[in-house]
């Protein structure tokens, strides 16, 4: 029996085009084409970053239309809020800030 003649190589001779081709087609897809497996799991990864991004910026509009529709609408709140944020004060006041000590 010659080693040439083995329904192994028969087989793999007959059907050598096929397989030659979906291996360069593995090779295209997996590793030389711009829309690779590589980038795309990196495409991938980038967006669930910014949809968590999104999310995270939803909340802090929503936060600060609830305090600006809270300030709109009431005048003591406004005038707390200035006190507080920007040390706003009347003309007889006079301001005082006092830091507490971290305990150690």
């Amino acid at each position: 029996m010659r080693f040439k003649d083995s329904r192994f190589f028969q087989f793999i001779r007959k059907y050598a085009k096929y397989n030659i081709t979906f291996v360069v087609f593995l090779f295209v897809i997996l590793i030389w084409d711009d829309n690779n497996l590589y980038n795309r799991i990196m495409l991938d990864r980038k967006i669930d970053q910014l949809e968590s991004d999104i999310e995270h910026y939803e909340g802090i509009i929503k936060e600060s239309t609830d305090r600006l529709n809270e300030l709109k609408t009431n005048s003591d709140n406004l005038e707390k809020f200035a006190r507080e944020k920007y040390l706003m004060k009347k003309k007889d006041e006079d301001i005082f800030i006092v830091e507490e000590e971290e305990k150690k």
